[in-house]
């Protein structure tokens, strides 16, 4: 049997303050770690915990992989690691580039994403000081592409997809800018005009239908709906539409320390959670339970509405705000999928069911801090707003006559046509679109930094 470990540091922000020591363990197919504040981080003033369930003290979580889907990473630190697409990009690179054979662990998946791209604002680097952070390039590059390289970048994608020969040269750079990314379709970050960071979600060879231009509308659709969304816009790549979505954990001067809704749940998988759940840990956690629990049951009647098919819990996130306290994310990865059987990826609550239903979202509006009157009010405005905007921005996205009876009834439904029925006789009710953090807090450079 096989046995290796490791340790390494774990940092956070662009000034990388030290938070605390990772080991690692492998025994055969069985993986380990704990974690351990550093005393620096406990006595730093501005110090916060990574995850609610690892309050700040001085002793050691361990961790271990139950099963094909547990991590054996803490949750904040499995949140940082890649998913699908992301991992194949890595086992290919270490296999080709590397000559690697031996197992993959996650902590090799850990180590393998890129620093400057990687989720939130934990970083890794070797038990040294002077090492730099993993994975990175020297005195503070990075490889991450302007925009303009959209072409060159789908084209080596499409050869991925393809199994076509591709140089070395072009898979490691696809593994530094596209593993840092969850999901499973091809992605990868591009640096915008103005030197933001986005997210290129390019349309994949294997597609049958324009997900990207329907996802871009459906976010755009949010916004108008009043909900918290990413800036998103529509582009292309060799002629095939690219999603581009600004990464909503950065702003010009730092990094913004991200969880998701299954790290926040402690959940083993992404399946295991619900809604009302989620409402429970906002009350404790959130810096403003009332907005993010409303936020919360008007993603839910979205979600609905739009017939999203991917609201799961690591599509759900929080980002911290200040004063050991979280608050929503804005709502990504939000994909309308018309099937004959709604089902909801996250159930509304734990005895609900996974049935994507409003009037079972309405019978739990209590649960929501909210009257049924006013439940019904919201869902109703937010109908009448998708209904008559999605064509609109349908044709603004170039989808053709083929896309739109493709996407039809994930816009023009049973439960759609039940929000429409409603009509509040009183006034209608579209909450003002939630503010973004608010940047004296969330700031990683200024929330980890221990000087006054």
């Amino acid at each position: 049997m096989e046995n290796s470990q490791c340790t390494l540091r774990i940092c956070i922000g662009a000034a990388g303050a030290d938070v605390g020591i990772l080991r690692f363990e492998f025994q055969g197919t069985r993986q380990f770690s704990s974690f351990q504040y550093s005393s620096d981080w406990l006595e730093n003033p501005r110090r916060f915990a990574i995850s609610p369930s690892m309050p700040l003290n001085p002793n050691p979580y361990f961790n271990r992989g139950d099963g094909a889907r547990a991590s054996p990473l803490p949750s904040a630190l499995a949140d940082t690691t890649p998913d699908s697409w992301g991992r194949n990009i890595i086992r290919k690179d270490m296999k080709e580039n590397g000559g690697i054979t031996a197992p993959i662990t996650e902590v090799d998946y850990l180590t393998a994403v890129d620093d400057f791209s990687r989720l939130g604002a934990l970083r890794v680097k070797t038990d040294t000081d002077q090492s730099p952070f993993l994975s990175s390039n020297p005195v503070g590059r990075h490889e991450i592409p302007p925009i303009m390289e959209l072409d060159d970048l789908g084209r080596s994608i499409a050869d991925i997809e393809r199994r076509n020969p591709i140089t070395a040269a072009a898979l490691r750079r696809l593994r530094q800018i596209g593993s840092p990314l969850g999901g499973a379709r091809p992605k990868c970050s591009v640096i915008d005009t103005d030197g933001s960071l986005l997210v290129a979600k390019f349309t994949s060879r294997l597609d049958q239908d324009n997900v990207e231009a329907a996802e871009v509308l459906t976010l755009q659709l949010a916004e108008r709906c009043g909900l918290l969304v990413p800036e998103a816009r529509l582009d292309f790549s060799d002629g095939l539409p690219v999603a581009l979505i600004k990464r909503f954990d950065r702003t010009p001067t730092g990094r913004i320390p991200y969880i998701s809704a299954q790290t926040m749940l402690e959940t083993p998988d992404a399946t295991s959670g619900s809604y009302t759940r989620i409402a429970d840990l906002l009350r404790s956690h959130s810096s403003d339970p009332r907005r993010d629990i409303t936020e919360l049951f008007r993603r839910i009647a979205f979600t609905i509405l739009v017939s999203n098919a991917d609201d799961h819990l690591k599509n759900h996130g929080f980002l911290y705000d200040g004063d050991g306290k979280w608050r929503l994310a804005p709502m990504f990865d939000v994909n309308p999928s018309p099937e004959r059987h709604r089902e909801l990826k996250t159930p509304i609550s734990d005895i609900s069911g996974a049935a994507a239903s409003l009037e079972t979202l309405i019978e739990h509006a209590i649960f929501f801090d909210l009257h049924q009157d006013d439940a019904v009010s919201i869902i109703n405005s937010m109908a009448s707003i998708i209904s008559s905007n999605w064509l609109i921005l349908a044709e603004q996205f170039r989808m053709d006559h083929q896309d739109i009876q493709t996407f039809h009834d994930a816009f023009d439904h049973d439960d759609m046509r039940l929000a429409l029925s409603w009509r509040d006789t009183t006034k209608s009710v579209v909450p003002a679109k939630s503010e973004e953090p608010d940047s004296k807090n969330v700031e990683i450079e200024k929330a980890s930094d221990p000087s006054p």
